[in-house]
């Protein structure tokens, strides 16, 4: 336990991909304790020195610190410096000031790192019981948490309800219509430029990138085929209209009739996916029957990428080519 005072209370670490769980963990702790979230600091670090300034926050200005990690962490040009931060810390004062949160299967922790560090229960007990880890250890090393007023509730639940209001506004209006359709060509435009950069360095995997009929992409590899289509409704609102993803084992051609319907064709996954807002007011996509599992949109992109290349990887590693 420690009586210094610190700028911040604790300071999250993260990869690009994870900044929505950051910002969700945030909202659960900013007004319970100070926090540093690099996207909600962004404009008073503007036109500053970032590898001093991050050396500084991660090493000398925050309590604790908080990682979100996957095995890409350290390795990009920002992790990197917090990482070489944290290092520094962890060699004069020890690691217990640092908390790694694993999402990555396998964890594949760096080797300096003790594995008393580790906790692993955001996949089982949910990203309120990580806020409540984190808290305590901000106890453990003599920060406060601020006890909420029944008027601190009631203005947060009022925040809350002005907050849902809109999304329910946006949602059910022509508004969120032309919105839907922004956010389908961003999603059709991200996946493009992933698979066209994947083409230029990566010329084995044979990819065949096509229009559809149902204005998206199919994506083709190694008898793989992985589409990607937009059904809207004859509504002049978001409801009804929806993105539809499938894998399958086995190529259909533009119109969706089998190539070769001499073979088994296999569907390997699929989802429906509905235009939706989260609770930081970012545009992304949510599943079409029960708007859970909310993704931002090159958050889908990058998970069914991972899916289609995969079952591509597991093919080619039986087959031997």
């Amino acid at each position: 336990m420690t009586t210094k005072k610190y700028e911040f209370d604790v300071a999250f670490s993260f990869l690009q991909q994870d900044e929505n769980l950051a910002i969700q963990l945030n909202s659960l702790l900013k007004d319970r304790v100070k926090t540093f979230l690099y996207t909600e600091h962004q404009k008073k670090l503007a036109g500053r020195d970032g590898e001093e300034l991050f050396n500084k926050v991660f090493f000398q200005e925050s309590r604790i610190v908080v990682v979100l990690f996957r095995n890409d962490w350290g390795k990009s040009p920002w992790t990197k410096i917090e990482e070489t931060a944290i290092r520094n810390k962890g060699f004069e004062l020890g690691y217990d000031f640092v908390t790694f949160i694993p999402l990555d299967k396998p964890i594949n922790i760096p080797a300096w790192l003790p594995k008393n560090r580790l906790w692993v229960g955001l996949e089982r007990w949910g990203i309120e019981s990580a806020a409540s880890v984190i808290e305590a250890k901000i106890q453990e090393f003599g920060g406060d948490i601020k006890i909420e007023t029944v008027a601190d509730k009631v203005h947060k639940a009022q925040e809350e309800i002005k907050e849902n209001q809109n999304r329910v506004r946006i949602l059910t209006s022509n508004e969120g219509l032309i919105l839907t359709h922004e956010e389908y060509n961003k999603l059709i435009l991200t996946f493009k430029q992933q698979l066209d950069e994947i083409k230029l360095s990566q010329s084995d995997w044979h990819l065949n990138i096509r229009e559809n009929q149902n204005q998206g992409i199919d994506i083709i590899s190694y008898g793989y085929f992985l589409t990607i289509q937009f059904y809207p409704s004859a509504s002049n609102t978001p409801e009804g209209t929806y993105v539809f993803l499938s894998l399958w084992d086995g190529v259909f051609d533009e119109r969706g009739y089998k190539n070769d319907p001499f073979n088994e064709y296999t569907q390997l996954e699929e989802t429906r996916l509905r235009f939706d807002i989260n609770k930081q007011n970012e545009y992304g996509w949510s599943d079409k029957e029960n708007s859970k599992n909310f993704k931002l949109t090159n958050e889908v992109v990058e998970h069914w990428l991972t899916i289609f290349f995969d079952a591509v990887k597991k093919h080619r590693l039986k087959n031997r080519y």
